[in-house]
């Protein structure tokens, strides 16, 4: 039986990491999910190599394939609100501590830089802050995002997303707790 030499194997494993691993996409990061429930599920989708806000990554609700675009993502937990011109308006599932109301406004196609977003983009995910500010009675808040390099930005998903914000309040201080947005 006859073996290949060292150099051949060694050049193999070269060519798959700098070839395959490098070119492999990381569309969670691990480090910036938060304990829990949320950190097993971020945990589980890295290992999918699959982008978890992607609209080829949804599940359709049983009865229903393919025929609504209120679909359910594979891991995300709550329904579409609402959607304008490839993007849509959800409930975070893990809402941040500390908040009375937390949505997402996420984008059907991957983007991951700002200089991927366009006026289009910037206009419906207005339109969706509006419609959810007007229909949950939101009185004051933040609205936020985060984009690039997710060492660098702390996302746990690269996939651009927006969150709106509203702090819980104490009804007879009218105080409000701080709710941590981290970045960097």
């Amino acid at each position: 039986m006859k073996f290949a030499p060292f150099g051949v194997f060694l050049h193999l494993y070269l060519h798959f990491y700098f070839v395959k691993l490098r070119s492999m996409k990381t569309f969670v990061n691990i480090k910036n999910a938060r304990r829990g429930e949320y950190k097993r599920v971020i945990e589980k989708i890295s290992s999918t190599d699959r982008c978890p806000f992607c609209k080829e990554n949804f599940k359709c609700p049983s009865g229903s394939e393919g025929s609504r675009r209120e679909n359910l993502f594979a891991y995300h937990k709550k329904p579409i609100l609402k959607q304008k011109n490839g993007w849509f308006l959800t409930n975070n599932s893990w809402p941040y501590k500390n908040t009375d109301c937390h949505l997402i406004i996420i984008g059907e196609k991957h983007k991951e830089n700002f200089s991927e977003l366009t006026k289009k983009d910037f206009e419906a995910v207005v339109y969706l802050a509006k419609w959810a500010i007007k229909k949950y009675k939101i009185k004051g808040g933040g609205f936020a995002m985060r984009f690039g390099d997710t060492n660098l930005s702390r996302a746990s998903v690269a996939h651009i997303h927006f969150h709106i914000i509203s702090p819980k309040q104490n009804k007879k201080t009218k105080r409000t707790k701080i709710v941590n947005f981290p970045i960097g």
